[in-house]
Parts: structure tokens; C-alpha cells; sequence
């Protein structure tokens, strides 16, 4: 049986990261214009779906299990979340010419670190769902 406070915490994180997008993306487009956010809305998202999968994947555990279970699965999450950027980057790339040329390509890159970022953040903004 997994633990539910897991499954919490690792959709406590992914909140907390779209949170921060939407903030990123409603920024872009009040200064840019929509273009633009889409641009960044497609650089957070990217993180967001890589970094999801590999909250869930690598929080979803037991509260007593071994050490060897836990890297296990850090590592399980970690493979998968560079799997999904790299396949959600070659779609982007693919499909969407437009956002990754010029500035667009920037705001691209831009919004997925500082969606990367909140994901570093968000252990800050939860340190009560870690007692």
C-alpha cells in the first residue's frame, strides 16, 4: 500500500509550479503579447508534465521503504521526466516552427527554467508538509 502523503506532496508540487507558470505566462502576456505566451505557456507546461511525472513516480512510496526502493525509483522518475522534455521539445520543434525562432525561442527556454526554478521553490512554499 502507498502512502497518501506522498501522492499529496507530489501534487503539492506540481501546484505550486503551475502556480508560478501561470504567473510567468500572464506576465509574458501583459508585456509581450499572446505569441508570446503561448511561447511561454508551451516552456512551462514542458517542465511542468517532466516534472510532474517525476514527483509522483519518485514520491509515491511507502513510508518504510528501503533506501534501495526510494534511489530506485528517483532514478525511474528522473529517466522519464528527460524522456518526456526531450519528446515534448522534438514536438514543439516539429510542430510549432513559429515559437522557436527569434524572441519567441527565448521566451521558450526562458519560461521552462523559471518553471524548472519553481520546482526548486516549491519545498519554501510547503516546508510545513515536511514535519
Amino acid at each position: 500500500m502507498e502512502d497518501k502523503s506522498g501522492t499529496t506532496l507530489a501534487l503539492r508540487f506540481i501546484g505550486v509550479q503551475l502556480a508560478i507558470s501561470l504567473i510567468v505566462v500572464l506576465g509574458v502576456f501583459v508585456i509581450f503579447d499572446r505569441k508570446m505566451a503561448e511561447a511561454a505557456m508551451l516552456g512551462c507546461m514542458i517542465n511542468v508534465i517532466g516534472s510532474g511525472y517525476f514527483a509522483i513516480v519518485s514520491l509515491k512510496l511507502r513510508k518504510n521503504a528501503s533506501p534501495g526502493k526510494i534511489l530506485a525509483r528517483f532514478y525511474v522518475g528522473e529517466v522519464g521526466k528527460f524522456v518526456i522534455i526531450a519528446i515534448c521539445f522534438g514536438w514543439v520543434f516539429k510542430y510549432l516552427p513559429e515559437l522557436i525562432q527569434g524572441r519567441h525561442a527565448i521566451i521558450l527556454f526562458v519560461a521552462f527554467l523559471i518553471a524548472h526554478i519553481a520546482f526548486v521553490v516549491a519545498p519554501l512554499v510547503l516546508k510545513k508538509d515536511f514535519n
